[in-house]
């Protein structure tokens, strides 16, 4: 064996040139020729410039929702992958929440999907109270489940939180009441880190935290640095609560800015603007632009138009100004215009790959790659 090494083609600082261009995917195979080309192989995945986080697409069918598929973009090779099928629990809407979590709500249970790729799933029991469209989140070992009740339960902002030990839900204190009239996920946006869910609503600015270890809600505030910030949503890079905000009106969008919020005081400082020609690729056929979709991970951010996202905008604020770039959705075609589509976004490595791609035997797929 390290007579083959020695004689290989390539290796030293030839190998890991060639190596640095590689897509991540690729590198799985290349891992297995030799443990020369495996050292060089993690010596590459350790470059800064993979460290930036992948999005993950989720298709599924309106008309049969246990029909999914799920792609996946590398920005270090800028490629669509098409990560093999995983069927989902059951035949309920997935949804995503605080970008790097699917989630699946029905009668019955509570379905979670919180891998980088969401290719694996478990199952809760569902909380007590049955809710449409309800804020679920995973604080920590928390899950937290608030809002979204039916208009035939008393309180609209009930709140729920499980208790993994003991297997159970238990009642917490009620969402605040500014959520009164806004009390689902839909018009709510969520982000967490280890200790709190942040709530805001999304057209009035109205905000709010929860702690799952105090099971209470803390001060409410209105989380609007621009009066003419019509939309605005919020996630985590890094370590650093965002705030994204549509300003102007949706027909005549003035700019989309990000904002850095401080999490203990909510003072919202301005970080960085949309580039106009952006902007304006941002907007539907008709120049119109009502709301954003965005998933986060690790001072890196992309950005799309929910009702048109075939071009995303990413934003990586790693050296502490804003660097932007454009992807080109690919994936999506006149085949599945009318699905429904879900972002997650996630750090990807290597070992993730090699558990999706490869089988015990280490032999690897040929066909694995393309839309």
């Amino acid at each position: 064996m390290e007579d083959q090494e020695e004689q290989a083609p390539l290796y030293g600082d030839l190998l890991d040139t060639v190596l640095s261009h590689v897509s991540l995917l690729d590198l799985v195979p290349a891992s297995y020729v030799s443990k020369t080309w495996q050292r060089a192989v993690y010596s590459s995945i350790r470059s800064p410039t993979r460290a930036k986080p992948w999005l993950v697409l989720h298709i599924q069918s309106p008309r049969n929702p246990s029909a999914t598929s799920t792609h996946a973009y590398d920005p270090h090779s800028h490629v669509w992958i098409r990560i093999p099928h995983v069927p989902v629990p059951h035949s309920s809407i997935i949804r995503s929440s605080h970008s790097n979590l699917l989630y699946m709500h029905s009668l019955s249970r509570l379905s979670l999907s919180r891998d980088a790729l969401k290719t694996t799933w478990e199952d809760i029991s569902a909380p007590r109270v049955w809710r449409l469209d309800p804020v679920i989140a995973v604080v920590g070992s928390h899950v937290v489940v608030a809002g979204g009740t039916c208009d035939f339960e008393d309180e609209p902002l009930a709140v729920e939180l499980y208790d993994a030990a003991s297997r159970t839900w238990r009642t917490c204190q009620p969402m605040p009441a500014i959520f009164k009239n806004s009390a689902s996920a839909t018009w709510l946006s969520t982000a967490v880190d280890d200790k709190k869910m942040y709530v805001l609503e999304k057209t009035n600015g109205g905000f709010c935290s929860f702690d799952p270890e105090t099971e209470t809600w803390g001060p409410t505030s209105n989380l609007c640095p621009n009066p003419s910030v019509f939309f605005s949503t919020i996630e985590f890079s890094g370590h650093r609560l965002m705030l994204f905000g549509l300003v102007g009106h949706p027909t005549n969008v003035e700019t989309l800015s990000i904002w850095e919020v401080k999490c203990d005081t909510f003072e919202c400082t301005e970080i960085g603007k949309m580039p106009p020609a952006m902007l304006e690729k941002l907007m539907d056929a008709d120049s119109r632009l009502s709301s954003i979709g965005v998933s986060s991970t690790a001072d890196f951010t992309y950005i799309y138009n929910p009702s048109d996202p075939k071009e995303i905008f990413c934003c990586d604020f790693s050296t502490g100004v804003c660097s932007w770039d454009t992807v080109r959705n690919s994936v999506i075609d006149d085949r599945n215009w009318m699905n429904r589509f879900t972002f997650t976004c996630s750090t990807v490595d290597i070992d993730a790959l090699r558990e999706i791609f490869c089988s015990g035997s280490g032999n690897f797929p040929s066909n694995f790659a393309g839309n």
